[in-house]
């Protein structure tokens, strides 16, 4: 299930399920709870000094080609005043000859002790070696995934990346814009009444501030493991196998037939970037074929994207 709403929307739809709902439901299920001051927020936001002169010189963890972990947002982040306004940040450095992964991010919907809902709305920047943005997430641009089991309502948002010059640094921080919106949630006794297509109940939708603390979980694998279609290709090796492949391909002459079976290793990436729907990888790959030697791999690729 998604939710798709365009970047100028302020309010966000999400139905809430499972855990939160009974958590709703139960007690004083007929009022909604005090959201947080956002004075309070602010504050300490406000009152954060400036760790960087700019994007080129924000402090970077690395990320390693199978990597999973959790950015904390709060007052004990480094935080910047970025052009979209002052932010807690976490950036990380890409790992090189790792070939394309996989970029999962899910941020929740967060309930403190006193049932009040909160939401941290990332923005996601991918920069290059030098600082430069090349590719821009907003909140909006993440997707929603109901609640199942205890796992949280979130947002999420799944990228494929190939590192590299232009693709050197992930950048995970919130917006002024995005701290002046709010998630409207959609309550649980709604969704279960739209689920057995019943009337809907005359309840109060709950509604999540979005805040500048918050966590964000990260998941970085190669490309093969997190979505499956290249497994067939990348076989047990994962992305090593790629980097192998990629090293040799670099020491072979221009005049390599298209027919040969290393380019054809290239157009099953491309295509299997494409069953992903990540046209913008497989354009990547593209690129890297032809520095390889299959100079008919941006033909090719144009005409399967022609055909879809």
């Amino acid at each position: 299930m998604s939710i798709e709403l365009s970047r100028g929307a302020t309010k966000r739809r999400l139905a809430l399920t499972g855990v939160l709902g009974a958590l709703l439901l139960g007690g004083c299920a007929t009022t909604t709870p005090t959201p947080p001051d956002h004075r309070l927020d602010e504050a300490w936001l406000e009152r954060a000094s400036d760790c960087c002169r700019g994007l080129a010189t924000l402090p970077s963890s690395p990320l390693a080609g199978r990597d999973e972990r959790t950015l904390r947002f709060g007052p004990e982040t480094p935080v910047h005043r970025f052009d979209t306004g002052p932010s807690p940040f976490h950036a990380m450095a890409l790992p090189r000859g790792m070939g394309p992964l996989r970029l999962e991010l899910i941020s929740r919907v967060q309930r403190d002790d006193q049932g009040q809902l909160s939401l941290f709305a990332p923005l996601v920047l991918l920069l290059d070696e030098t600082g430069v943005i090349q590719r821009r997430f907003d909140w909006q641009d993440f997707t929603y995934q109901s609640a199942r089991g205890l796992n949280d309502d979130r947002l999420y948002l799944s990228l494929g990346v190939t590192p590299s010059v232009r693709t050197d640094r992930l950048v995970v921080l919130t917006s002024d814009a995005a701290r002046a919106a709010e998630s409207e949630l959609l309550h649980p006794a709604r969704a279960q009444a739209r689920a057995r297509h019943l009337a809907e109940p005359a309840v109060v939708d709950p509604v999540a501030p979005h805040l500048a603390s918050g966590e964000v979980s990260l998941r970085v694998r190669p490309l093969g493991e997190s979505d499956g279609l290249l497994a067939p290709l990348l076989g047990t090796g994962g992305a090593e196998t790629v980097t192998t492949r990629t090293e040799s391909f670099a020491t072979m002459p221009r005049e390599v037939a298209p027919d040969d079976p290393a380019p054809l290793d290239w157009r099953r990436l491309m295509r299997a970037a494409l069953q992903a729907g990540d046209i913008e990888l497989a354009m990547q790959l593209a690129e890297r074929a032809e520095r390889a030697g299959d100079e008919e791999a941006r033909a090719w690729l144009a005409e399967r994207l022609q055909a879809r």
